[in-house]
């Protein structure tokens, strides 16, 4: 008889629960090295973020409080709505006058010939159309004192503000007039520790007034 060879195959459950260990060993590493990684990771960029804070000063101020709380910005308004007041005051009499002219004209227009009625309507539009350009003479000489009284101003809160913003180490300052969804720079919210307008208005009365 010839010798019989019997293979003994390897037990299937033995291999599986093999199998089973390898990968439940591989899943426990990768997910030790990622938790790891991603401690790490986290650290860094909480640090990173923590610098990033530290590094990047940024501030806000409102152009428009601090002209109307200042000094200066004071009596530059009041210098304004006095003379706004004197021309409204002016125009508003020149206004009452024409308005009697006119029904002071559709009144007699009744007993008058149309060639008198013609000559006087001429007359009241010449007295319209010089009204007209004393209006845009007032308005020009309106924007001139505006810009003779704000400009010097304008030009300290300039320099003040590059000043404190260099001495203050901030990286950007950011008008803050109006926030949200009326804000003109996409300026939507900002935490009310970052305005300096305070600081700002002080030093500009300061060196206004020296």
């Amino acid at each position: 008889m010839g010798l019989v060879r019997v293979h003994v195959l390897p037990d299937t459950g033995q291999l599986v629960d093999r199998e089973f260990s390898m990968n439940i060993l591989r899943a426990c590493l990768l997910f030790f090295v990622l938790g790891f990684m991603s401690l790490f990771f986290g650290m860094d960029l909480a640090q990173a973020q923590a610098q990033t804070k530290d590094q990047i000063k940024i501030g806000t101020i409102s152009i428009q409080q601090i002209l109307s709380e200042s000094e200066v910005g004071l009596k530059a308004r009041q210098i304004l709505e006095a003379k706004a007041a004197e021309f409204r005051e002016k125009f508003e009499a020149e206004q009452k006058k024409m308005d009697a002219l006119r029904a002071d004209l559709q009144k007699r227009s009744t007993v008058m010939s149309e060639k008198a009625i013609a000559a006087e309507e001429r007359a009241f539009g010449d007295k319209i159309r010089e009204l007209k350009r004393e209006t845009e003479d007032a308005q020009y000489e309106m924007k001139q004192l505006e810009k003779k009284v704000m400009e010097p101003i304008l030009k300290v809160l300039h320099e003040v503000i590059a000043e404190v913003g260099k001495n203050g180490n901030y990286a950007m300052i950011m008008e803050n007039t109006r926030k949200g969804l009326q804000s003109r720079i996409g300026l939507l919210y900002t935490d009310d520790s970052m305005d300096i307008s305070e600081q700002v208005r002080k030093e500009m009365d300061k060196r206004l007034a020296e």
